[in-house]
């Protein structure tokens, strides 16, 4: 092998020397030779010859900045700069773009996912610079989204209150998902209960929360229940808060319940992973109540007293894919 190898380069440097002897005989009525100066060309520099964006929501986009610099002497002029991509996108000055030399110009490259898994492209540069087509790889790659709230707390019992007289509790509504949730509207079952303060419409992206009021203004002497229920086009279920309380004659009322909580704890996955995603069942099969995790606790304070709740955990890989349920851990809340 390495004989060959030996042979291969000297063949190569024979043809070489011939290559120059030709050369040499078609100027030998020339004087003198002086090749071609490169000094004075331009050159281009690229910040990146690759760009990876990781992880991006379906919906939602990230941006990186590709910096293109005349590293030579002369004016490079950029002839095009192009991409041929559904999920990626790049924007900055138009072009043909005369680059003076030691200067730069600056293009925005962005991710912005709309089918989950991995995704790729390349950026072709092309210019009056001697290495001319250039490119920068691009990479990323596309989660699945999930639509999800939290309402806190989840139940409310307002004790017993004199008939005619109102009392109210804060409620927050939180967007624990990956895109954003538009309440399309709010539905009150049960006499002598209301809300205030969040209207149809209201937007909520991704961690951001919103207080509202819920009221109690009893009617009748006696116990009353019912629920406030938030609708959304984005969730596969209402929000609901479940509310309590009874209408007594005398201004004797009852202190509020003690808040509960439930804290879930797993441990990490044998193979690398993303995040971790919480799902919770308590009569309508297990419903997702967090987006994607890096922790591997989480501390689910909406629940209700009296209620039995079951809970899973499913590992998230790059792709967005989700492991099967983890067992299950049940929790029992006590009445107060």
């Amino acid at each position: 092998m390495f004989s060959r190898l030996s042979n291969n380069r000297f063949i190569g440097s024979l043809v070489s020397t011939a290559f120059s002897l030709i050369v040499a005989l078609g100027i030998s009525g020339c004087t003198s030779y002086a090749p071609r100066s490169t000094a004075s060309a331009p050159a281009i520099t690229l910040s990146a010859s690759s760009f990876n964006f990781k992880s991006v929501a379906i919906g939602h986009s990230s941006t990186q900045v590709l910096h293109i610099t005349n590293s030579g002497a002369a004016p490079l002029t950029l002839d095009s700069v192009t991409l041929k991509s559904s999920q990626f996108a790049v924007s900055g000055p138009s072009v043909p773009r005369t680059i003076l030399p030691s200067q730069l110009v600056d293009y925005t490259l962005m991710f912005e996912p709309s089918i989950a898994g991995n995704a790729s492209a390349s950026v072709q540069i092309s210019s009056n610079a001697s290495n001319s087509p250039t490119s920068v790889s691009l990479a990323g790659v596309a989660e699945k989204t999930i639509a999800a709230v939290q309402v806190s707390p989840s139940a409310i019992s307002f004790g017993n209150h004199t008939l005619q007289s109102t009392t109210t509790q804060n409620v927050a509504l939180k967007n624990t998902g990956d895109i954003n949730v538009i309440v399309s509207g709010i539905t009150v079952a049960g006499a002598g209960f209301g809300y205030a303060n969040l209207a149809p419409g209201t937007s909520l992206t991704p961690n951001q929360s919103v207080t509202f009021q819920i009221w109690f203004r009893p009617q009748s002497s006696g116990s009353a229940s019912g629920h406030v229920s938030i609708l959304s086009s984005n969730l596969a279920s209402p929000a609901s808060i479940d509310v309590s309380g009874a209408g007594v004659t005398s201004a004797t009322t009852s202190p509020p319940p003690v808040p509960h909580s439930v804290a879930l704890s797993w441990d990490s996955s044998p193979t690398p992973v993303t995040g971790y995603r919480v799902y919770r069942d308590h009569g309508s099969g297990l419903l997702p109540v967090t987006s994607i995790l890096a922790d591997l606790s989480f501390t689910d304070s909406a629940v209700v007293s009296g209620t039995t709740y079951h809970y899973a955990v499913t590992a998230v890989d790059a792709n967005g894919d989700e492991s099967p349920f983890s067992n299950e851990a049940t929790a029992v809340i006590p009445l107060p």
